[in-house]
């Protein structure tokens, strides 16, 4: 079953734009997280809000799934990871996935006050570092990654990005697709 989830996001990585990207997803313990209050999370006055008719290319996109958020930005480095990250804390569950164009991607986790990290091909904050060093909350899939770290050498069309989106859908329940990549957002301008 995982292998048929991670085949799935492999095939719609294709279908998209996923050079430079972060999308997260982040769920309450309970009620909603409605757009207007993950914007007040994020440090931003809700008025702030775009249309899409207005928005512009570095805006960090909202959307509204379920009882949770959706975020998309085309800013995968650390100052874009730094804004979203605040949707996470105490009673909620987050996930970001960030990919650069040069292959560099990042998982960050925060369950509550627990956190998580891990960093395709190599850990970068600290050097000989092993990459499960700093898993939290991703432990359990550490021998899954395990495959992609191992062969990726051997097979560079191995993708860490599908294997990354498939624990996020099993872990949050938010299924990525076509769908939810196309549906409606509303934009929030980051940049003050």
């Amino acid at each position: 079953m995982f292998g048929e989830i991670v085949a799935r996001y492999a095939e719609l990585i294709d279908l998209m734009t996923w050079e430079s990207v972060a999308y997260t997803v982040t769920i309450p313990d309970y009620g909603v997280l409605a757009v207007e209050d993950a914007v007040c999370r994020l440090g931003f006055d809700a008025a702030a809000m775009r249309a899409p008719g207005e928005a512009q290319p570095d805006d960090l996109a909202l959307q509204q799934v379920g009882t949770g958020i959706v975020t998309w930005s085309n800013n995968p480095y650390d100052g874009g990871r730094e804004v979203t990250n605040r949707l996470g804390g105490e009673g909620f569950r987050h996930w970001c996935l960030a990919g650069d164009i040069e292959g560099n991607t990042t998982m960050y986790v925060r369950y509550g006050d627990s956190e998580g990290h891990l960093d395709f091909p190599d850990p970068g904050w600290i050097p000989f570092t092993a990459w499960t060093d700093h898993l939290g909350p991703l432990t359990p899939y550490a021998e899954i990654f395990a495959v992609v770290y191992d062969t990726w050498e051997d097979d560079p069309e191995m993708c860490i990005e599908s294997t990354c989106l498939a624990v996020i859908e099993l872990e949050s329940g938010v299924r990525l697709d076509t769908g939810l990549w196309n549906g409606s957002k509303t934009y929030l301008p980051t940049s003050r």
